[in-house]
């Protein structure tokens, strides 16, 4: 601690109002009077000592004990001079010697103090002695006990507030520590709350992962983090994102992780978190497995390396098994959802569009067409004698007709076509920029296809044939919404079956029906 502060000024004016009375009491003392200039002088360098050791210490980088130290000497030398010339062993001008022990034992250790009390001890004995008769003794040497007496004391009042001092500053450090916990407690809680809040009510699964990257890097501050999910065999897990080192990767399709199964975590702990090394680079990595979990069942696994090295305490435990569990329960909503959303536009029994998901692709596509002046056809497929399969084979036989039909229609077209189940057993191809004759080569492709092909009856037996009729139309050939456009292809699919059925009817741009016009 260097030398300088409020402390030390205190010290300087204290004996600057000790030394005051001092003056004042030898010059009211007729004794002394005829010494008052020598006193004079002596108080004035004293003082000009006392301010030359403030400035060098005010300016210097001097340690206090040293400066202290430097300064007992000062004053040693000061009162030998005062208690010599004005009393000796009669002198009351020992009482600076009691203030100065007492002021310095609160601010120096005790072999510092016990050192200065020597000093001091000299300082009063070679003035008193100097003169000093049998019966003042006695009083020099009660006034030096004293004198020692204050030292001890004042070292004992130091030593016990230091100790408090120190108790004091632990507690108050203690204190800082567990107020700045609470603090980060308190705003961990708010991030989690946050961030369970954010993920739960993100209903796309693309930008959840998203998001729980962005939360791992940035809130949790984890140096890798990967998310595992279970692969629709329900065995398996395979890598959906990850981030490491602030670089984030989302992986579609997702990388297949054929040494992590599923449902067992071997060396899991009771909230089913364990710690594992793997060897990178040759180095050894410590990672935090936290299981996804919804609804008892285990639907992935976060794979995190923390910044932190070592243990983590149960606190930072709890902050990943939460970001666990609300990244859990996103993935499950997002997949509900996901399937809700299935559900509004699939057919269950096929799997392919159903009549709501084809009405609005197909005000879309000719709103394409209008803006692009492209041209687009349309496909109306129905089953042959459909009603005669269910009546003599069963409900579930046609089903399973219906099923492998929607199979071969989809095997028969471009991916940029939309298939649609219209209803019962008709469908509906939507080919966006292609025109009639084009059409007509696909609708024959399937015709053919279907014609070609043995189904599957109830009992497993593949020997059943099953015919279609298909209608084809193209957009605009006359017509200027999709509601003329359906009530078009519907004509023509008549004309097929009024044909005989198992052929493709068209209706010409002129709109002249042409029944029985096929494509073989």
């Amino acid at each position: 601690m260097l030398f300088g502060g409020k402390v030390e000024k205190v010290y300087f004016l204290a004996k600057g109002l000790v030394i005051i009375p001092i003056a004042l009491w030898v010059y009211w003392q007729p004794v002394y009077v005829q010494h008052f200039e020598q006193f004079l002088t002596l108080v004035l360098a004293y003082a000009l000592i006392n301010l030359f050791l403030y400035q060098l210490s005010a300016r210097g980088r001097v340690k206090e004990p040293n400066m202290l130290f430097a300064l007992s000497l000062v004053d040693a030398a000061f009162l030998h001079l005062m208690v010599s010339y004005y009393g000796g062993a009669d002198s009351q001008l020992h009482m600076p010697y009691y203030f100065l022990i007492a002021m310095l034992s609160v601010r120096l250790p005790a072999r510092m103090i016990m050192a200065i009390t020597c000093v001091f001890t000299a300082s009063y004995l070679l003035a008193a002695l100097t003169s000093i008769e049998q019966a003042a003794l006695v009083s020099v040497g009660i006034k030096t006990l004293y004198l020692w007496l204050t030292a001890a004391i004042g070292s004992m009042i130091f030593h016990y507030l230091s100790i408090s001092e120190r108790k004091l500053l632990k507690t108050l450090d203690t204190l800082n520590e567990r107020t700045w916990e609470l603090e980060s407690s308190q705003l961990m809680l708010e991030n989690m709350y946050e961030t369970t809040r954010t993920l739960t009510s993100i209903l796309d699964l693309e930008q959840l992962l998203k998001e729980v990257l962005n939360i791992a890097d940035d809130l949790l501050r984890a140096r890798r983090c990967t998310v595992f999910l279970v692969d629709p065999s329900g065995e398996s897990l395979a890598i959906y994102a990850e981030v490491i080192k602030h670089k984030k990767t989302l992986y579609d399709p997702p990388v297949s992780v054929s040494d992590l199964r599923l449902p067992q975590l071997e060396g899991a702990d009771k909230q089913g978190t364990r710690r594992v090394s793997v060897t990178s680079n040759d180095s050894k990595i410590k990672l935090l497995e936290l299981p996804l979990k919804s609804h008892g069942q285990v639907i992935g696994l976060l794979q995190i390396e923390p910044l932190k090295k070592g243990e983590l305490s149960e606190k930072e435990r709890k902050n990943f098994m939460v970001f666990a569990n609300s990244t859990a329960v996103g993935v499950d909503n997002a997949r509900m959802h996901m399937k809700m959303q299935e559900l509004i536009v699939i057919d269950e029994l096929t799997g392919l569009h159903n009549y709501r998901h084809f009405r609005n692709e197909l005000a879309d596509e000719i709103r394409r067409a209008d803006r692009y002046q492209q041209q687009l056809s349309l496909l109306m497929i129905d089953v042959d004698h459909f009603k005669t399969f269910n009546d003599s084979q069963g409900h579930q036989t046609g089903n399973i007709i219906l099923q492998e039909i929607a199979d071969i229609i989809g095997h028969s077209v471009r991916d940029v076509d939309i298939v649609a189940r219209f209803g019962g057993e008709e469908f509906m191809v939507i080919l966006p920029q292609t025109n009639l004759e084009d059409a007509l080569i696909i609708a024959e492709r399937i015709r053919s296809q279907v014609e070609k092909a043995y189904f599957t009856n109830s009992k497993g037996q593949r020997d059943l044939k099953v015919t279609v009729s298909v209608g084809a139309v193209a957009y605009p050939g006359g017509v200027s919404s999709s509601s003329q456009l359906l009530e078009k292809v519907d004509q023509a699919l008549y004309n097929a079956k009024n044909s005989g059925r198992n052929r493709v009817g068209i209706i010409s741009p002129a709109n002249q029906e042409r029944a029985g016009e096929t494509v073989r």
